[in-house]
């Protein structure tokens, strides 16, 4: 009876140690794994902030800079490079092929490259060097400039003159212009009339004047004595040449929503403040 009470004890005995030993083995995998896991993401998340804290190359930063500035007349000092990551793109286009375009089928290692100046953005696709680059265009109806021949541009505003519009075209074809000058006053003549019928003379405050200089002044780089067009075969349009003491830019009625957000911030100042003039 001993010998079984006893028998029966060491095998108890027995069995909890081969269980601990199990549960022992047990969490030391799961701790294991656990610590596969923890080490692989983060890893990863290293392995993504090292290529986020990679240098962009000074001849990328040097080519993309360059090139906006050629192409929107915007001093480099004036633009900033606000983010940039290491790419590889699929073709030779940078996967911003041309319209018609016939892409190499071959990876091109380089750069995505943003850079702002004030409202807009750019987006550049490069290649490591910066010596092919591609803009990605963020709104592709967005309209180009072309430059105002000089012999059809306004003559540069008078001394006491803040802004002038001068809008031609239309059903009517008639051309009138509007005067901003620097006490507030607001005068509207329309250009031909020889009785001088439709002149207006009207006012805004000083503090008003004060607020739209600051606007103009803050987009000073849309008047660049450029012409955003109207689409080829349209008619009946509106054109708006807006001068301010910098240069000119003009623009119509029918392209108003696909122009650059900078000149479309002018455009609705302007407008505002006419809409309040007494």
């Amino acid at each position: 009876m001993l010998q079984t009470k006893q028998a029966r004890i060491f095998t108890a005995v027995i069995l909890t140690g081969i269980l601990s030993v199990s549960s022992g083995f047990i969490l030391t995998k799961n701790a294991t794994a656990l610590s596969a896991n923890f080490l692989a993401e983060n890893s990863q998340a290293v392995v993504k902030q090292n290529g986020k804290l990679a240098p962009l190359p000074r001849s990328v930063a040097n080519a993309v800079l360059q090139d906006i500035s050629r192409r929107e007349g915007i001093a480099i000092n004036k633009l900033k490079i606000t983010d940039y990551s290491r790419q590889t793109w699929r073709n030779g286009c940078l996967e911003l092929p041309k319209p018609d375009e016939l892409c190499t089928q071959a990876l091109v290692p380089g750069w995505r490259v943003v850079v702002t100046h004030g409202r807009q953005k750019w987006v550049y696709h490069t290649n490591n060097t910066g010596s092919i680059l591609r803009i990605k265009e963020n709104n592709p109806s967005t309209i180009r400039p072309v430059p105002i021949p000089a012999s059809e541009l306004p003559p540069p505003l008078d001394r006491n003159m803040v802004f002038r519009e001068i809008s031609s075209g239309g059903f009517a074809g008639r051309t009138y212009e509007t005067v901003l000058l620097n006490d507030g006053t607001l005068i509207r003549v329309r250009i031909g009339d020889a009785n001088d019928s439709e002149r207006s003379v009207r006012r805004v405050t000083v503090a008003q004047v004060r607020q739209f200089q600051r606007v103009i002044n803050r987009e000073k780089n849309i008047f660049r004595n450029v012409s955003y067009p109207a689409p080829g075969g349209a008619a009946d349009f509106i054109t708006y040449t807006l001068t301010s003491r910098r240069g000119t830019v003009q623009y119509n009625d029918i392209s108003r929503n696909n122009l650059p957000e900078d000149v479309q911030t002018v455009v609705k100042a302007w407008s505002q403040l006419v809409s309040t003039a007494k």
